[in-house]
């Protein structure tokens, strides 16, 4: 696995990054957020877009992504719309999804775009290599010089092993900047396999890695994931946006306890 250096931070080498995700839905509570994240220990935000009641309008979404720049002038920005279908709020049709994807990326105004792997489709994994609705997209991201996190998420199940190393090795193949996978375990079986897949994948991959196991029996996936190869965890400042996560300032000290 190769580092990927974004603004003089270092994804996938040392400690993982830091990111607290901002859940508002609308501008002054997302401001607000940004506010009290800046005092906070943390290496990037992720706008979760998908709260934001007026998502659909983009000199509203710029005006925000400007705004956050301007109180967070050293935090990575990572900009997400989370569908429904991988456990967001967001309820656009793939046409949509992928305009306010295009819309964000030709503005500049994000260092990190979360694509969904199986946005707009239910082709098996073997034909979106040729056939991803989002190639167009991964395209003009490396065009801009933006990377992309490619994700997939299982709210229900953590999947075989096997099966997990395929999905990460498949979001490579497609070009993304990084890769994530966030799955739910049901016995401490499933968290190792996580583990191992993650370990097995930062092995033979050359974009770095973003993995979780989400939930409570997930948690030491959050904080020990970088002996495993996961190069980023989420914390929070209030609100999670996904099951499991702990609070900034906690996971920012157990991180530190762990690589001392």
């Amino acid at each position: 696995m190769k580092p990927l250096t974004i603004r003089s931070k270092k994804l996938g080498e040392g400690i993982p990054k830091l990111c607290i995700p901002i859940t508002g839905r609308n501008e002054p509570d997302i401001l607000e957020a940004a506010g009290r994240i800046s005092g906070l220990p943390h290496d990037a935000i992720e706008w979760r877009a998908d709260h934001f009641r007026d998502v659909t309008k983009p000199e509203k979404v710029r005006r925000i992504l400007a705004q956050l720049r301007q109180i967070l002038p050293d935090s990575l920005i990572l900009f997400t719309f989370r569908t429904m279908q991988e456990g967001g709020r967001g309820d656009l049709s793939a046409e949509n999804y992928l305009a306010l994807n295009e819309m964000v990326l030709r503005s500049g105004m994000a260092d990190l775009l979360d694509l969904e792997l199986y946005t707009g489709t239910d082709l098996m994994p073997e034909d979106l290599l040729a056939s991803s609705p989002l190639h167009p997209l991964l395209s003009l991201a490396r065009q801009k010089g933006i990377p992309v996190i490619l994700s997939s998420h299982d709210f229900e199940k953590t999947p075989p092993e096997a099966e997990l190393i395929s999905r990460l090795c498949l979001m490579e193949s497609m070009g993304c900047g990084i890769a994530k996978l966030a799955v739910m375990p049901h016995t401490k079986k499933d968290v190792l396999a996580l583990l191992s897949a993650t370990l097995r994948a930062s092995e033979s991959l050359s974009c770095p890695i973003i993995t979780m196991s989400m939930g409570p029996l997930g948690v030491i996936s959050r904080v020990g994931g970088e002996f495993f190869g996961s190069c980023l965890t989420f914390g929070t400042s209030g609100q999670a946006s996904a099951p499991g996560q702990l609070d900034a300032e906690k996971l920012a000290d157990l991180l530190r306890l762990l690589h001392t």
